[in-house]
């Protein structure tokens, strides 16, 4: 278990807190990039408790700036998009892309310099996998964007999906982390013509086998299939939020965990496959393709209903957990542990090695940040997973590291 004092570090992001100035320092995946239309809305996103707003300009250039208005703090998600900058309904102040205060119409005419000495705090943007990324931290320039191996495909082969959560960010991120729950939360979907992940069927209990990273941690979890044959999922956590887990089929998926305050998070599903476009595979794809309906927040699929929506009738009938989804069930999980969950009261055991070593990273490099400014993993010479969340069979005798050496494919 941890102590309340080391679960507050983790979890608080809001104001001064050091885990919230420590992750502002990475490149934060902000909003859809379809949602940003050429002088279209703009649209507000929150992050770490503050209150952005994001727009695309006449040109196609992303602002990122505080939501209100400087002049006299009305919300910028409702000022006119035009002519590459935002035009605020009240009092008509427009504010490009940069910052800037380029017109104040209602200031007389000889102020020509009244809006010069105002600006608005903007932030750089990247656009990439479909989604807009935001650099919130202090330094004077943003450290070079990350190679996501989902950065270096075309934009057909790549899909982002977003779900509000109603609970702490770290929440979202152990859920990713914890193979053990794959087994028992979803049994349901681990049935005949599921591949690799009907393998997890199996054995309830893995076994985890972790190798330290300089991006982060990588896991394995060993499954007994028989006296001969274990079957390994490896699963990839890059800090500070984002899990490459196996899917079981030829596409990747990446899940990262951001803060939208103390209490709510937004957690992507990033899918992409390296070699093809998308397609609608149904079979395949059985999770996935009813979260596509509500692409920026799929968890409102359950938000309201009782309990998540679970069907105690379903339950019955042989559905594990009445939830009809395979990654609902997540959001319902996460969601029941609360806002933020009292680590402090946790019984842990072996299967959940993969959340023990996560928190306690988290936890080392916050504390190193703080002292020396240090971002883990930000390093020139850092690298990235071969892999991208694999999952194999091999001899029960042998190792995993070479079969998963053999399946590297990012370099």
């Amino acid at each position: 278990m941890l102590s309340r004092e080391d679960d507050e570090l983790l979890t608080r992001v809001e104001e001064s807190a050091p885990m919230g100035a420590y992750l502002r320092e990475y490149w934060t995946p902000a909003v859809r990039s379809a949602r940003l239309v050429a002088d279209g809305a703009p649209v507000r996103v929150r992050l770490f408790g503050e209150d952005f707003v994001a727009f695309r300009a006449t040109d196609g250039r992303v602002g990122f700036l505080d939501e209100m208005c400087p002049h006299r703090r009305v919300s910028l998600a409702l000022a006119r998009n035009e002519d590459c900058a935002l035009r605020c309904i009240y009092h008509g102040w427009k504010i490009d892309v940069s910052g800037s205060v380029v017109e104040v119409p209602s200031e007389p005419a000889e102020r020509t310099d009244f809006a010069e000495k105002i600006r608005v705090r903007h932030f750089p943007t990247h656009e990439v996998g479909g989604i807009v990324w935001v650099y919130l931290g202090a330094r004077d320039q943003a450290p070079p964007f990350p190679r996501f191996p989902f950065s270096e495909v075309p934009a057909d082969h790549v899909r982002p999906l977003v779900a509000e959560t109603r609970c702490n960010w770290l929440q979202a991120v152990e859920g990713t982390l914890d193979s053990s729950h794959v087994s028992i939360l979803h049994k349901s979907w681990l049935g005949a013509g599921r591949g690799e992940l009907g393998q997890a069927a199996y054995d309830s209990a893995p076994r985890y086998e972790f190798d330290h990273q300089d991006y982060g941690i990588r896991f394995a979890a060993i499954r007994h299939t028989d006296s001969a044959t274990s079957h390994v999922r490896v699963t990839e956590f890059v800090m500070p939020w984002m899990a490459y887990i196996p899917t079981g089929d030829e596409d990747r998926i990446a899940i990262i965990g951001t803060p939208v305050d103390d209490v709510t998070s937004r957690q992507w599903f990033i899918r992409w496959n390296d070699d093809h476009p998308l397609t609608e595979d149904t079979d395949t794809h059985f999770w996935y393709d009813e979260l596509t309906t509500a692409p920026d927040d799929f968890s409102a699929l359950v938000r309201g209903k009782e309990m998540w929506g679970q069907d105690r009738k379903l339950m019955a009938e042989g559905h594990f957990t009445g939830i009809t989804n395979l990654i609902l069930e997540d959001v319902a999980i996460q969601e029941s542990q609360g806002p933020i969950v009292d680590r402090s009261q946790e019984k842990l055991g072996s299967s959940d090695i993969a959340v023990i070593r996560t928190r306690r990273l988290l936890l080392d490099a916050v504390r190193a940040h703080g002292k020396t400014g240090e971002v883990f993993g930000q390093a020139p010479e850092a690298g990235r997973p071969g892999t991208a969340g694999v999952a194999f069979s091999i001899s029960a005798s042998d190792d995993w590291r070479p079969a998963l050496s053999a399946q590297a494919r990012y370099v």
